[in-house]
C-alpha cells in the first residue's frame, strides 16, 4: 500500500488535521534557514502528544555537522531522518543509527543508476527547478526506473487533480506533499488534505486492480 507523508508541519493542529485526513507520516522541517522551520524541543512537545506508532520525520537541509544535526535528531525525538540538500553519500553512511530518507532533484539529465549509492532506506525524487530548490513536476518514468534499486517517494507538485494518476501510474512506496494541501504556507487546509487523502486512495485502489496507465520505459 502507498504511503503517505505529509511535510511542512508547524503545529499540533495541522498533525491533528493530517493524521485524522489519514497520513502515515509527518515530517518537520529543522533547517533554521526554511520558513517552515520548527525548533527541536517544539517537535518534541508535538511528537510526544500524538498517537503511538506515527512517524516523526526531521527534514535537514545541508546541515554538515554531524554532532550537531545528531543533537537536534535527539532533542526533536525523530525517528527518520531526511537529508534535502547537497548531502554525499559518504556522509549519509554516518547515519546507521536511525532510517534515512535522502531527497534528490530529477532533471532531464538525472542518472537514475545514482539513487543505488546511497545507504539509505528510501529516496524521495521531486522535479529540481532554476533557482536549485526542487518541489516541482517531473517525468514520472525516473522515478519509476528507480524502484529496481531503492524504495521512491514520489514528491514534487503533487495536488488532489495529480496524486491519483502518480500512484497508479508509478506504483511508488510512497507520496510527500507540503503545499498542495495548504491554505497558506505552513498552514494545513482540513479540505484540502481530505480531498488529498481520497484521492491518494483512489490512486492505490486503482494501482491494485489495474496494470494499465504504466510509464514507458526509460533508457538509461
Amino acid at each position: 500500500m502507498v504511503k503517505t507523508q505529509i511535510s511542512g508541519i508547524m503545529t499540533y493542529q495541522d498533525a491533528v488535521l493530517a493524521l485524522d485526513a489519514g497520513a502515515d507520516a509527518l515530517g518537520f522541517d529543522l533547517n533554521p534557514r526554511s520558513e517552515y522551520h520548527v525548533a527541536p524541543a517544539a517537535v518534541r512537545e508535538i511528537a510526544d502528544r500524538l498517537p503511538p506508532f506515527v512517524p516523526v520525520v526531521g527534514i535537514f537541509h545541508n546541515e554538515f555537522n554531524f554532532e550537531a544535526l545528531r543533537s537536534m535528531v535527539e532533542a526533536a525525538k525523530v525517528s527518520v531522518v531526511q537529508l534535502d540538500g547537497n548531502e554525499s553519500a559518504d556522509y549519509c553512511r554516518q547515519f546507521s543509527a536511525w532510517r534515512l530518507v535522502k531527497k534528490l532533484r530529477v532533471g532531464d539529465d538525472f542518472d537514475v543508476t545514482r539513487v543505488k549509492t546511497y545507504p539509505v532506506s528510501a529516496v524521495l525524487l521531486e522535479g529540481d527547478s532554476p533557482d536549485g530548490q526542487g518541489g516541482r513536476l517531473f517525468d514520472w518514468r525516473f522515478a519509476a526506473a528507480a524502484k529496481q534499486y531503492v524504495r521512491v517517494i514520489l514528491s514534487g507538485g503533487l495536488t488532489s487533480e495529480n496524486v491519483a494518476t502518480a500512484i497508479r501510474t508509478v506504483k511508488p512506496y510512497a507520496v510527500n506533499v507540503r503545499e498542495g494541501v495548504e491554505s497558506a504556507p505552513g498552514r494545513k487546509d482540513r479540505i484540502k488534505l481530505q480531498t488529498f487523502m481520497l484521492e491518494v486512495e483512489r490512486g492505490r485502489q486503482e494501482a491494485a486492480r489495474s496494470t494499465t496507465g504504466r510509464l514507458p520505459r526509460l533508457d538509461l
